[in-house]
């Protein structure tokens, strides 16, 4: 048994795989404490299965909480696990197009679900869900039901932007002179296609072309995006699904291939930036040299699967922007000397 968690900015998934079989899945909101909900998540997982937590084997976390998994034995990221996860479903893909509450990211992944190339765009709300979800409240429409609704469009109103703050503004503006809730819609999903039309070119646009995350449920949207791109975009079961699922293959994979060592990601986004320290297990020889040279204490040595690697210490994952210094402080103040520069292998990353 192995368990993929994905925690994102607005929902959170879980999947429960035995073997190559999908026997349980989840879809919930994600709250304010990742943590609870991670939690709350799993026991919905395992309902009903006659399963218990005892029982998985190993479990990957992934999105934008997954160092906040207390029960996780690593974390990928949410990239990683998308790819992996339509690559289940449909092998020939090679663009992915993510749709996820807060950001959305074009993918481009190889026959075994490896990413080959990604960007993404995340400095803004307009054409998230989040977005979505706003609009839907202003017309008074059900989530759900503006795809079908912008279907019924007969003549789509153009909207010059859409930032979150201005799109509203000027759909609230349409709504009051008596335009059609469908032209509205239409036309958001036509500007939210360009967008993803210019992110997706940005990469490289190939066949087969697949959608994943939770605004792919939106008909509307999908049929503009298959427009702009020229293709018909291949949607699994649940496209929302698609990163919990990718974790769980992870596991699986992990724990089947015990030299399948992963790259481990701790940290998290703030309001402040992103402080984020990346450990690659397949690089790290165990050489401990991070340990001894880390004025903070961060790192300590761990078994796993037969192997010495670095982590990071649990007690220092949820304060990383107070405790690290960062690298060029760091290089200052303690002679010269980093973790990253004393690891011979390369397996230490830093992002701040």
């Amino acid at each position: 048994m192995y368990a993929g968690v994905d925690i994102g900015s607005r929902a959170a998934k879980a999947v429960l795989l035995e073997d190559d079989k999908i026997i349980s899945s989840v879809i919930r909101d994600t709250g304010a404490e990742s943590v609870k909900t991670s939690r709350k998540l799993l026991e919905e997982l395992l309902e009903g299965t006659g399963i218990g937590s005892e029982d998985i084997d190993y479990t990957v976390a992934t999105g934008y909480g997954r160092v906040l998994v207390p029960y996780a034995n690593e974390n990928v990221s949410e990239i990683s696990a998308h790819a992996r996860g339509i690559n289940w479903y449909f092998p020939t893909v090679r663009t992915i197009l993510d749709m996820g509450g807060q950001d959305c990211k074009a993918i481009n992944c190889d026959g075994k679900g490896n990413v080959t190339n990604f960007v993404m765009n995340d400095k803004c709300a307009g054409g998230t869900g989040r977005f979505l979800e706003m609009i839907a409240e202003v017309l008074n429409i059900p989530l759900n039901e503006i795809g079908t609704v912008s279907l019924g469009s007969t003549s789509e109103i153009p909207f010059n932007t859409i930032c979150a703050v201005f799109a509203k503004t000027e759909a609230i503006r349409h709504l009051r002179n008596g335009v059609a809730r469908a032209d509205i819609l239409a036309g958001l999903h036509e500007a939210i296609a360009s967008r993803s039309f210019n992110l997706l070119k940005r990469v490289q646009l190939e066949s087969d072309f697949a959608i994943t995350g939770g605004i792919s449920k939106n008909s509307g949207l999908v049929a503009k995006i298959a427009g702009k791109v020229q293709l018909e975009p291949l949607l699994c079961d649940d496209p929302q699904l698609c990163g919990a699922l990718g974790a769980a293959i992870f596991a699986r994979d992990k724990s089947v291939l015990p030299s399948a060592r992963a790259k481990m990601q701790y940290g998290y986004d703030d309001g402040t930036g992103s402080y984020f320290i990346s450990l690659d297990e397949g690089l790290c020889n165990g050489c401990g040299k991070c340990v001894e040279v880390c004025p903070a204490g961060l790192f300590k040595l761990v078994q796993r699967n037969g192997y010495m690697v670095a982590e990071v210490k649990e007690e220092a994952r949820k304060r990383l922007p107070v405790l690290c210094p960062g690298i060029e402080t760091c290089r200052n103040t303690n002679g010269g000397v980093t973790c990253q520069m004393v690891c011979s292998e390369s397996a230490i990353e830093h992002s701040w």
